[in-house]
């Protein structure tokens, strides 16, 4: 949808830089308490919603006074040095050190995926996760952890990841803006639709009925989604769809940080170039807008779920 709005800077993940899959590990407190590293109270209930905000450039980054903070923000820094990276010496990134402590936050340093150890491709023998978070600062291959007075100054903090304001139309005017900008920390509600695809052309059942299925995911620590619809006639109407959340269906608790499926079978007229709609509400009553604001790197786009161009014959 980014490049449908007007051309971004970076990477075209389309639909399929999501996954879902079951962590194990200790939690990262324990093992900063074990070093010895004390409570943070440096938290404000604002704080989730100002960091996502689309181009906010509300005080420094840097870790100091960003994003509406009333003083220096002490984060957890994570660095791996097991591969050459094109941007710096090394890949680095940081969370605040207030989400590495809290209880109901769950960050943990994975060591198994799916009941199984860990494989090499997803960061052996230990990886950060931090659900809810932009993948990218789930390091892979851990090789460090500092608890530091300011945020990471790794180029990946400083110059990657961040919602630029929409009038930082080019690389040479973003960097006026880089470091004004917070960095990404939660991701936002989303939701996709995944069959029919774009471009497919469906054969329409008897019943008239066409069958749409997809995935979505809430916003940080808002979960789970409690809520998806869609829309055959560009929003007009709009038709709830069942939720599917797996084993834990009835523990909300457990479906927290995870995506559910859904499914809807929607009475739709025959015809080609159709558009199909999703649209996500969470818990913490987030809800996707028909479009979200453009941005030069495209990140943290969260307008409906779409496909184009659906032939239904």
């Amino acid at each position: 949808m980014r490049t449908k709005l007007k051309e971004v800077v970076g990477l075209d993940w389309m639909d399929g830089a999501v996954m879902n899959c079951t962590w194990r590990g200790p939690r990262l407190r324990d093992i900063l308490i074990k070093a010895g590293v004390k409570g943070c109270n440096n938290y404000n209930d604002d704080h989730e919603t100002n960091a996502m905000a689309s181009g906010a450039v509300n005080g420094t980054s840097n870790g100091h006074t960003a994003a509406g903070e009333k003083g220096p923000q002490m984060h957890v820094a994570f660095t791996c040095d097991q591969l050459r990276c094109q941007d710096d010496s090394n890949y680095g990134v940081s969370i605040e050190l207030w989400r590495a402590m809290a209880v109901d936050r769950e960050v943990i340093l994975a060591l198994e995926m799916n009941n199984k150890p860990l494989q090499p491709a997803y960061g052996y023998p230990v990886r950060v996760v931090v659900p809810g978070v932009a993948g990218a600062r789930w390091v892979k291959w851990l090789d460090t952890i500092s608890v530091v007075p300011h945020e990471s100054p790794n180029f990946y903090q400083q110059h990657d990841y961040k919602i630029l304001p929409p009038e930082a139309l080019t690389w040479e005017i973003a960097e006026e803006y880089w470091p004004k900008v917070p960095a990404m920390q939660c991701m936002p509600v989303n939701s996709v639709v995944a069959v029919p695809n774009d471009d497919s052309t469906v054969s329409l059942p008897l019943s008239g009925e066409l069958e749409i299925k997809g995935f979505a995911v809430p916003f940080g620590a808002d979960g789970p989604v409690t809520r998806v619809e869609v829309s055959v006639d560009g929003g007009k109407t709009w038709v709830d769809t069942e939720l599917d959340y797996g084993p834990h269906d009835s523990n909300k608790s457990k479906n927290k940080w995870a995506w559910v499926l859904w499914r809807a079978a929607v009475k739709v007229e025959k015809g080609r170039n159709k558009t199909i709609y999703s649209r996500a509400t969470d818990a913490g009553g987030n809800t996707q807008q028909e479009m979200s604001p453009w941005n030069l790197r495209g990140v943290g786009y969260n307008g409906y779920g779409a496909s184009w161009n659906v032939s239904v014959v």
